[in-house]
């Protein structure tokens, strides 16, 4: 059994169709199919059914596949620390991150990072909260920076900030007045919601919505976005509005203004996140930047943020 083999596993077992995972690995279907077969006749045992018009994983297939990605992501973290170790770093950490703490929060933590742990580098992901969890699970990341609370055991989170939540509306536009929103204002105008998670990962999308629920009102939806950075596009668009991190403000997208929300809402925090059972070497210093430039955030934007520490009691609470 070798890397190539389970990379083309996983294709396969992606696709369920050999001539789309072929394409998809850019290999011949024929050396495709030999492959997997003979990765089975390592095994002695079938990881998928070939039906004339369906390709199933096998039980022994299905096991296959959450080892083949825990292997393929243990190769790539090694790939990553020797070339770090190749520019001179003695320790290599891998992060995984939403999108707006990658422009509001995660340049200055970078920097405060490296002035703690000066031979150390840093591989850095955009993701979503759901990708962050498998990824640390599979080993794919060493630590993640997600919202909300995390319906998983095996993940650890602490709590770094909790913001107050804003109405992102179209500059320029009839809502694009300085006074605050009324939740049942905000009710009757085309919002632009951010999808509502699983029955068992919930996400951002669901604390929105809930919020009208707690109200006795209906939000009018006209667009669903799937991702932050997706709804301030339609917002500049013109498409809608958008209930947001009050944090977005620093990032300051064209076409977007914000107005207060007045409404009594939890706002939406801010964590670390790493899997309990694989703690990373550098999780001490990347913890101490974290925390050291969350306070240098909440000083400088007293405005954006709620007062965390009744925030971190309701967090934990939770």
């Amino acid at each position: 059994m070798n890397i190539r083999q389970l990379q083309y596993f996983l294709a396969v077992a992606a696709e369920l169709n050999f001539t789309r995972a072929s394409e998809r690995v850019n290999i011949a279907q024929p050396a495709l199919s030999a492959q997997i077969i003979s990765l089975e006749e390592e095994l002695g045992t079938a990881l998928f059914t070939r039906e004339k018009r369906k390709v199933l994983l096998t039980p022994a297939g299905e096991i296959l596949v959450e080892h083949a990605q825990r292997v393929l992501n243990t190769a790539s973290a090694a790939m990553a620390a020797v070339r770090a170790s190749g520019r001179g770093a003695q320790a290599h950490l891998m992060v995984g991150s939403i999108y707006t703490a990658i422009y509001c929060f995660l340049p200055n933590t970078l920097r405060l990072f490296k002035e703690l742990a000066p031979h150390s580098d840093v591989s850095l992901q955009e993701m979503t909260i759901s990708q962050q969890i498998n990824a640390l699970k599979e080993g794919a990341i060493e630590v993640g920076l997600v919202r909300g609370h995390i319906y998983d055991h095996s993940i650890v989170t602490e709590l770094l900030y909790r913001e107050l939540l804003v109405v992102a509306v179209p500059a320029g536009s009839e809502y694009d007045v300085p006074d605050a929103v009324e939740l049942k204002e905000l009710a009757t105008w085309p919002l632009i919601a951010v999808a509502r998670g699983t029955a068992t990962e919930r996400g951002y999308g669901d604390r929105i919505l809930d919020m009208f629920e707690d109200e006795n009102c209906k939000p009018t939806i006209a667009k669903e976005a799937h991702d932050m950075h997706t709804s301030a596009c339609l917002v500049a668009a013109g498409m809608g509005v958008a209930v947001v991190p009050a944090i977005m403000q620093l990032m300051q997208p064209l076409g977007v203004a914000y107005r207060p929300l007045n409404a009594q809402t939890p706002g939406v925090s801010l964590s670390l996140a790493w899997h309990k059972d694989r703690v990373p070497a550098l999780l001490g210093p990347w913890r101490e930047a974290a925390r050291a430039n969350a306070a240098k955030l909440i000083a400088k934007h007293p405005q954006l943020f709620l007062d965390t520490s009744r925030s971190q009691v309701a967090e934990l609470e939770t």
